[in-house]
């Protein structure tokens, strides 16, 4: 059974419940949502949003709003005092507010698979630890948007080899930054809507994101070369709701929105898949050098970087009280379980 097919399996299973809701499913619900990015990394809200307005018979309908109702750093805050329904959060813009989650950012989980990456997250959001994190911001998590592991593109010398990435100011705000922070790299955080900026004055040398977000953003038309094998992991990205929001739908309307993200997950990674193959005829018509990270280097970064980075993490939650072995261990045990 394919990836995607196990996982639309293991959703299918938690809509298998009994409605005992009285609350009618005729009541007009009406939900806005924060969303933000470019190209395929919109496709997840997007797709959700089509389902649930499509499929509700106008009783609950999901308005996009690009941008506009929250900067990207602040969407949590607005979610949970119920300025919007429901909305884009990306943990490491604020790890702070979502440390638990955030181990979700470190580099080299044993996830392979954006369908795994889907799996481990829905696991993830069902850990009480996790429940309680959404909570103390008056949020629950609804799901993930899903990404392919992270690339580089930057200006400058191309990075053949490790050595390269030493004093290289990279906007990295997922635990591919942290690894290659163990090489020199400095890290730089800002959000999408910034690095195109950054790189035209010279603030930052080469982002860290996926091939959809260097054509959406064009950061083709200012860099020299990409990356491809980098295999390091991606940024953690959650589709919140408002708890009051989202506790006041039916039973129906819950399970239309369970439906809905498989809908949207299916969605997201065919708009990720085909990204890939859209921009990199793109980056070759700019003549941008590809360069191939070869084995061995991962290998390097992984053995070299990932360990150390998580043992920082984790002390990092544990000297706060919170679980974060225990958090690390559940991931990379749902990730052992979707491998099969």
């Amino acid at each position: 059974m394919s990836d995607f097919n196990t996982f639309r399996s293991a959703i299918a299973a938690t809509l298998a419940i009994t409605v005992t809701s009285t609350a009618s499913a005729a009541e007009t619900v009406k939900w806005d949502m924060a969303i933000i990015g470019v190209g395929a990394f919109r496709v997840a809200g997007e797709a959700l949003a089509e389902y649930v307005n499509t499929n509700s018979d106008g009783e609950f309908t999901i308005k996009l709003h690009q941008d506009t109702l929250s900067p990207a750093r602040e969407i949590l805050d607005n979610l949970s005092v119920g300025a919007f329904e429901l909305g884009y959060v990306i943990s490491s813009y604020h790890p702070g507010k979502n440390p638990l989650v955030s181990t979700l950012d470190l580099p080299f989980l044993p996830i392979k698979t954006m369908e795994q990456r889907g799996a481990v997250a829905e696991a993830l959001f069902e850990h009480e630890d996790i429940k309680k994190e959404f909570g103390r911001w008056n949020t629950v998590p609804i799901m993930a948007v899903v990404q392919p592991n992270y690339e580089i593109i930057g200006k400058g010398t191309p990075p053949t080899t490790l050595d390269v990435f030493d004093g290289m100011r990279v906007k990295a705000t997922s635990g591919i930054g942290d690894a290659l922070g163990h090489f020199g790299t400095r890290l730089i955080s800002m959000t999408g809507a910034e690095q195109y900026n950054g790189l035209q004055t010279g603030v930052i040398d080469a982002v860290a994101a996926t091939y959809s977000a260097f054509g959406g953003f064009k950061l083709y038309e200012l860099t020299d070369w990409y990356t491809v094998g980098m295999d390091a992991g991606t940024a953690h990205v959650t589709v919140t709701a408002n708890r009051d929001a989202y506790e006041a739908l039916s039973d129906e309307h819950k399970m239309l929105l369970d439906e809905a993200k498989v809908y949207a997950y299916a969605k997201s990674v065919e708009a990720q898949l085909a990204a890939t193959d859209e921009n990199v005829p793109i980056f070759d018509e700019y003549k941008l050098q590809r360069v191939e990270i070869p084995a061995e280097q991962v290998e390097k970064l992984r053995s070299e970087a990932a360990q150390p980075v998580w043992d920082a993490y984790i002390e990092s939650l544990e000297s706060k009280g919170l679980p974060g072995q225990e958090i690390l261990d559940f991931v990379i045990a749902e990730a052992k379980k979707v491998q099969g």
